[in-house]
């Protein structure tokens, strides 16, 4: 049994290790884990929070390092694609800049790379169109969808135009679990309910009021650094009045505090020090005020 077990290890290990070498929001998905795959390299994201810069400085710097990338470390023709989320997510739901994005298709198009789309949190009308990529006038070679798609039945999609699909030999993709009818009949229905409902109006209606709510309460505490998002994708981001460094010890405790008026949030960012707000699309405004209603007195006894 113990020599099963050790191999039931050894198997679960090999199939998280390439998840593992693309995931850099924080350590803890990685520790334990290595050595991971080589052959992936990683360039800074566009966080202009984070960097203490404004969106053009931003893009200059981002684009300076990712050229200097594939001057240094993997070599345009041998780099088969550039994987971005459009929205970051886990590193703590940042949009980036629209000139990145374009310009970095502009690059991918330079030297014939592939520009794939990580859409897993931000499609499906997340963040008020149907995937992210459209805020940004950019059409990826490759999209990921999933968790949205079917509601949350075990659901992903991998799309890209025909001719790139016409590559793959046959037989040589595929998953147990691919064409799942139940779960593809989950995503036909989510679909229609998102189209026929007009959820995407709702979206970027309560986007409005969430947004407006928060930037309030950013005026009322200091320790909200900044409030940022695109639909119902939104943060807060958690920092120290004096130095601006991440505040993590508040952002988890506001989470607790608003936790025990009903009020369910989560974490994410390197430093746990962002809380993001994913309502589902359905929210409704007064669902949305009594939401931020409980924020506020959550932080307000912070304050105290």
């Amino acid at each position: 049994m113990a020599a099963i077990q050790a191999q039931a290890a050894k198997l679960i290990h090999g199939r998280t290790h390439l998840t593992m070498a693309m995931t850099t929001s924080k350590t803890i998905y990685r520790i334990g884990y290595q050595p991971l795959p080589s052959g992936i390299f990683v360039t800074p994201y566009p966080y202009a929070y984070q960097l203490k810069m404004n969106e053009a400085e931003t893009t200059d710097y981002c684009l300076h390092e990712l050229k200097r990338l594939l001057k240094s470390q993997t070599a345009p023709e041998e780099t088969a694609c550039i994987v971005m989320e459009p929205v970051l997510g886990e590193g703590g739901y940042v949009v980036p800049p629209v000139e990145f994005v374009q310009e970095l298709r502009a690059l991918c198009d330079q030297y014939g790379i592939l520009l794939v789309a990580d859409e897993v949190q931000s499609g499906i009308g997340r963040t008020g169109v149907w995937f992210a990529m459209e805020h940004f006038g950019v059409r990826p070679d490759v999209l990921i969808t999933a968790k949205g798609l079917a509601s949350g039945m075990p659901l992903s999609a991998l799309v890209t135009r025909k001719d790139l699909m016409a590559k793959w030999t046959t037989g040589s993709h595929g998953g147990t679990y691919g064409g799942n009818v139940v779960a593809c009949a989950a995503a036909v229905a989510t679909l229609r309910v998102i189209k026929e409902e007009r959820l995407l109006d709702n979206v970027n209606t309560r986007s409005k009021q969430l947004l407006a709510g928060l930037q309030q309460l950013q005026q009322e505490f200091s320790v909200i650094g900044d409030v940022r998002g695109k639909g119902l994708m939104v943060a807060t981001e958690f920092t120290t009045a004096q130095r601006g460094e991440p505040d993590t010890a508040t952002s988890k405790a506001v989470v607790k505090a608003a936790f025990e008026h009903g009020l369910m949030l989560l974490t994410c960012g390197t430093y746990d020090n962002v809380i993001r707000w994913i309502p589902p699309l359905i929210v409704s405004e007064s669902e949305m005020a009594e939401a931020l209603k409980i924020f506020a007195a959550a932080l307000d006894t912070m304050s105290h």
